[in-house]
């Protein structure tokens, strides 16, 4: 389950204006005052070995200070549900891995190391119980502890703090938000809510989060992001299915696996499967152009399990439901309701072109010579 959270935290803080506030949100005031007005530069590279620990994702920034100086800022998240007794030991390892890299000789012979301050980002369930810094884990007297130095980190423990006191800023709070409540289990709709309110409509990020909540909550169906988004953001409710319904048809594919194996001989694995990518298909086709009828329900049902990825990528592309097969064939039933969506007028309502007036390329007859609204009629 790390990976969701990893997208949503590089996502969270890839962008330089959300970094920077994320940042000094969290940095303590006497910190927060040294920087310089400068947002905060991503550095390439990552210290956290994903085979080693694929809990951790992190990133590291370089701060201007305000005297010149310069401050590193190792940013990083911890996707465990409960504390994890080594990250002291892990933050101290990847500092030294910093400073192997950064690290200069001066013209004095000195070793010159920059400033690191290390945030952890913990969003687990359980309180967090482990010390702050290397110093909290050496098992001494307090004379032989204090010889060890003190390589501590920030703790940033989102648990306690109030969804609405998460971050200044509406985006970064959202992201936050949805990392904090994944690993607390409740009704997903006022968070689904709260989120669609916070973030800005039409935004890479808002797809980032979107789906994120699709992947880590399994109870947000069709019908409750339907419900949320008429009433949240009625604008954009055909934008919100459709993204969700590409990312139910990918989950298709895991739990149609899953479902499969569990039912084995009774349906098979490919059947499996092609159930959760139908669903997805019309649930997106519902959102575009309203009630699918059950012929064409059943249709898409009866769609060959190898099928299924094409007729999903024809349906992104329709303009209409009678294009989803391509048979030719109107269903002058639902036409009405397409036509109101879209503002057109059904061409049987235009003013008829004068006669010996060469006919528009809008309404060609088709091969064969008659009008398919006629033929039909």
């Amino acid at each position: 389950m790390s990976a969701p959270h990893d997208a949503l935290f590089r996502a969270l803080l890839d962008d330089p204006r959300r970094a920077g506030i994320l940042i000094r949100d969290y940095l303590p005031a006497d910190i927060v005052s040294r920087l310089a007005d400068e947002p905060p530069v991503l550095l390439d590279g990552s210290f956290v070995d994903p085979e080693l620990n694929p809990t951790q994702s992190d990133r590291l920034y370089g701060l201007a200070l305000r005297d010149a100086g310069t401050l590193l800022l190792h940013a990083l998240v911890e996707h465990k549900s409960s504390p994890f007794p080594w990250t002291p030991v892990q933050v101290l390892g990847y500092r030294v891995d910093i400073w192997r890299r950064v690290g200069t000789i001066g013209p004095d012979g000195r070793l010159r190391l920059p400033p690191i301050i290390t945030l952890v980002f913990y969003h687990g369930r359980r309180p967090w119980t482990v010390p702050t810094s290397i110093i909290g884990c050496v098992d001494a007297d307090e004379d032989l502890r204090q010889l060890a130095g003190d390589m501590g980190y920030l703790l940033c423990d989102v648990g306690p703090v109030p969804d609405s006191e998460l971050s200044s800023d509406a985006e970064v709070r959202a992201g936050l938000r949805a990392l904090k409540h994944v690993s607390r289990p409740g009704d997903p709709e006022p968070l689904l809510a709260a989120l669609l309110a916070e973030l800005r409509e039409g935004t890479v990020f808002e797809e980032q989060v979107i789906r994120y909540m699709i992947r880590a909550f399994p109870a947000i169906t069709v019908e409750l992001l339907t419900r949320v988004a008429r009433r949240v953001r009625p604008d954009r409710e055909g934008n919100l299915i459709s993204l969700a319904a590409k990312e139910w048809l990918s989950q298709g594919r895991t739990e149609g696996i899953a479902e499969g194996l569990a039912k084995g001989r009774e349906e098979g694995l490919l059947q499996g499967m092609a159930r959760g990518k139908a669903d997805a298909i019309l649930f997106y086709l519902e959102s575009q152009f309203g009630t699918v009828p059950p012929d064409l329900q059943a249709r898409v049902r009866r769609t060959a399990p190898e099928a299924m990825d094409a007729l999903f990528r024809k349906a992104l592309a329709v303009t209409s439901l009678d294009g989803l097969f391509g048979d030719g064939k109107p269903r002058r039933v639902y036409r009405g309701t397409l036509m109101r969506r879209s503002g057109l007028r059904p061409l049987a309502d235009r003013p008829a072109p004068p006669q010996g007036e060469e006919q528009s390329a809008g309404h060609q007859a088709p091969e064969g010579g008659a009008d398919p609204e006629e033929a039909d009629a």
